[in-house]
């Protein structure tokens, strides 16, 4: 399975990835761009990215850029460097949620994360640089860009009524670690935080560091419920998605994330786009309408969803993943700056966010359903989706989308790991049975496994 994806590289830290690598990628990059423009960069708390990033310093040196080193911060602080400084450009040594033996790379050139083409532009000049000697080699600089990032949003909430809320706060022993309890006491000083996984740990804790996945959100729900908490908040492993339990330590689906959200701009939202992608069910639409929005459906991923936001000067954006995308950060996301915006969203409606998760109508969907499929095999698999259906109507933005009369099934590869996700919407939860057991018969050669991770997560509904 290649390291490029369609909007970052990943790949195992050992066996793929290579100090050379990102020497030569910080020296690719470092020429797309004038001699002498800024480049900010950064990494997360992984075992492998301290040497990682040192050779991408290296690279990007030898090409003659402007380098600012931020350290060891969570994503969304070193994308905020990037529009504090006014940096052309910035690169974040990170495998995200990815397992602790990976690593990787996202970058921003401009005002853009990369598209596919960039990716393989990458891919294709890497070692075609002009000599180093073409260019006069600059030194590195570093910078403490935290107090400017507290102060920044003090500000943003400096006027608000005082917050008084018990939040439980899962950083998984990412980035957050360590830092968004002091960084929430600093915006919010009455607010009682009770931390779980609080140390940065390279190998966190020998789990995933995947916020999306629900059974590694078992001790924050519980601790929640014991505590009698307002609120659980999980980061993942490089601190740009969110995820948010409820009072009564209910895991809110991406769907309800995204609707509490949107109730949280009020009157603001009227006639302003939101951008969603298309793994939320078909009733997320239905609402943004209903609270006066104009609702566009993007391909998943973290890079469409912000250019789209880019593109359509969106207000809000979502990915059921867990990202949260605002026109406020030059239509970037900030898992931390939405937490800030849930919990002075709460303060100010004094209602229970059990109650407010309820405003989104029940739907009966899967989350994703990973099925290991080898790369080499997944091309096959999508055709023989499109040929056992033909009848019916299909998309292929991305992967293959089946539209049945009482609901839908999608089918992606994946953009991590060597697997296929499968999504399926039904109007009942019968319904939703049915459909994946017609499915499941429809692929002979994966449906034991599908079904098998079916009953895994929804308990055989």
């Amino acid at each position: 399975m290649s390291i490029y994806k369609p909007c970052d590289i990943r790949g195992h830290a050992m066996t793929e990835l290579t100090p050379e690598l990102y020497r030569d990628w910080g020296l690719t990059l470092g020429h797309q761009l004038p001699t002498g423009a800024k480049f900010v960069v950064g990494g997360d708390v992984r075992m492998s990215t301290p040497i990682f990033l040192e050779a991408m310093v290296e690279g990007l040196c030898r090409a003659g850029i402007d380098v600012v080193d931020v350290g060891t911060l969570p994503t969304p602080v070193i994308y905020y460097a990037k529009r504090r400084l006014m940096a052309d450009a910035c690169a974040i040594v990170t495998a995200s949620h990815n397992p602790p033996d990976d690593n990787g790379l996202k970058w921003m050139l401009g005002d853009r994360p990369p598209s596919e083409a960039q990716v393989a532009r990458l891919r294709q000049t890497l070692g075609d640089a002009p000599p180093a000697e073409s260019r006069v080699y600059r030194a590195s600089r570093k910078i403490d860009i935290t107090f400017d990032y507290v102060a920044w949003l003090q500000e943003v909430w400096a006027e608000r009524r005082p917050v008084r809320l018990h939040v439980v706060l899962d950083p998984m022993h990412g980035c957050w670690a360590g830092r968004a309890r002091r960084y929430l006491h600093a915006i919010f000083p009455q607010l009682v935080l009770t931390p779980i996984h609080d140390t940065p740990d390279a190998v966190f804790d020998g789990r995933c560091p995947d916020s999306s996945r629900h059974e590694l959100l078992e001790k924050l729900s519980e601790t929640v419920d014991h505590q009698r908490a307002d609120l659980g908040i999980a980061f993942d492993g490089d601190g740009d998605r969110i995820s948010i339990v409820d009072n009564d330590g209910v895991i809110l689906s991406g769907e309800e994330s995204a609707a509490v959200l949107l109730g949280s701009f009020g009157e603001e939202l009227a006639g302003e786009a939101f951008v969603y992608d298309l793994k939320f069910s078909e009733r997320m639409a239905e609402f943004a309408k209903s609270l006066q929005a104009l609702p566009l459906v993007e391909r998943s991923g973290h890079s469409f969803v912000r250019t789209r936001m880019l593109e359509s000067g969106a207000l809000f954006g979502a990915e059921v993943s867990g990202h949260y995308f605002y026109r406020e950060l030059d239509g970037g996301d900030d898992a931390f700056y939405t937490a800030c915006r849930l919990i002075d969203h709460l303060a100010q409606t004094g209602r229970p966010l059990s109650e407010l998760r309820r405003v989104f109508p029940d739907v009966y969907l899967t989350p994703d359903l990973r099925v290991w499929v080898d790369p080499e095999d997944q091309p096959a698999v999508l055709e023989q989706v499109r040929s056992a259906w033909p009848d019916h109507p299909q998309t292929a933005v991305d992967g293959v989308r089946v539209q049945f009369p009482d609901g839908w099934a999608l089918v992606r590869s994946s953009v991590t790991e060597p697997a296929m996700t499968f999504r399926f919407e039904a109007s009942s939860l019968q319904g939703l049975y049915e459909l994946v057991w017609r499915f499941c018969d429809a692929l002979p050669d994966r449906g034991d496994s599908l079904w098998a991770r079916y009953e895994e997560v929804m308990g055989g509904a």
